[in-house]
Order: structure tokens, then C-alpha cells, then sequence
């Protein structure tokens, strides 16, 4: 009986940590109503600098050299440079969220429209899954050794903290937005 139920602790072991490991447990609702609805401003000065944050370097891209380097990396399929130019949210001024029971859109300002609906699909080329931890909406998106994951978090009624974490290159970053409110 001692080593049955030896054996049965081992498996409930290695069962919680293949669960644990198994990528985002994602839920389909919010543990409470979250008002993402709404148009909102980013503010520069709460925000990181993108154009820093998605150089190789880190460094701030802002002389010749860096321009034509730029240029180069985007040549040679650059996951950061991808990256910069398909998630909007890194450069919009301005986002109109639209919130469902199981989506989400959102038009970029500058950029495009975006819809995001709850659970695992496939968008062009990318896997995405989107839910919700907690009072978070999350929203991951991997293709070809690049992952996103983007996190939408309500800080106050009218502040709104975009993080994404991005690995592509061999590099990680984190870039943080801030935005707030249009009355």
C-alpha cells in the first residue's frame, strides 16, 4: 500500500508540472467586468522608447549609420523589425478598443484595424491565443522562433498599460505603453 500510494503522489507531481509548463491557462471572461471600451491617447512620457527598444543594441536609432542599419536588419528578415511593423500597438498615438463577450477590435492610429477573438486560432502567419488572467487580457502570438505576448491591464478607469514581451533575434525585450483615456 506504501508504494501505491508513493507511485500516486509521483504522478500527481509530474502531472502538475506538465500542466505548469503547458503554455498560458487562459480564460474566457475576466473575474470581473473590466472597461476596455473606449479610445485612448498613449502618454510619450510614461512610455518606453520604442525605436530604442527594438534595435538589436538597444541603443536609440535616431543618426544615419543607425537609419541605414535599420534598413539592413529589415533586408535580412529581422524578427524585431517584423515585429515593429505588425504589432501597431507599438507605434499608435492613438487606439479605439472595442470589447465583446469573446473579442476584441482595436483600430490603431496611426496602423490598421485588429481583431482578436478569445481562445487559439491562426492569423496569416501567426498562432495567436487570447483570454484573459484574471483582470488581464492577454493576447500571445508566435510564429517562426518569434513570440508576442501582449498584456492589457486596466491601472485606473482612465489608464491603460500595454506590455508586450517580445522575443526575436535571440533577443528579449519587454516595451511598456501607457495611454489614457479620450473623454
Amino acid at each position: 500500500m506504501h508504494a501505491r500510494s508513493w507511485y500516486t503522489c509521483l504522478a500527481l507531481l509530474v502531472s502538475l508540472y506538465l500542466g505548469g509548463c503547458g503554455g498560458l491557462q487562459l480564460e474566457s471572461s475576466p473575474s470581473r467586468s473590466i472597461p476596455l471600451s473606449g479610445t485612448w491617447l498613449v502618454d510619450t512620457a510614461s512610455s518606453d522608447d520604442v525605436s530604442s527598444a527594438m534595435r538589436p543594441d538597444g541603443r536609440r536609432g535616431d543618426d544615419r549609420l543607425s537609419t541605414r542599419a535599420e534598413i539592413e536588419r529589415i533586408r535580412r528578415g529581422s524578427g524585431l523589425a517584423f515585429v515593429a511593423y505588425d504589432f501597431q500597438v507599438l507605434e499608435a498615438r492613438r487606439m479605439t478598443i472595442e470589447l465583446a463577450e469573446d473579442s476584441m477590435g482595436v483600430k490603431h492610429e496611426p496602423g490598421v484595424y485588429r481583431d482578436v477573438s478569445w481562445g487559439e486560432r491562426e492569423r496569416g502567419i501567426w498562432e495567436v491565443q487570447a483570454g484573459w488572467e484574471e483582470d488581464v487580457l492577454v493576447v500571445a502570438s508566435r510564429t517562426n522562433g518569434i513570440s508576442v505576448v501582449e498584456r492589457y491591464q486596466l491601472l485606473a478607469p482612465n489608464r491603460l498599460q500595454v506590455t508586450l514581451h517580445i522575443r526575436a533575434d535571440g533577443n528579449k525585450r519587454q516595451v511598456q505603453r501607457y495611454f489614457r483615456r479620450q473623454r
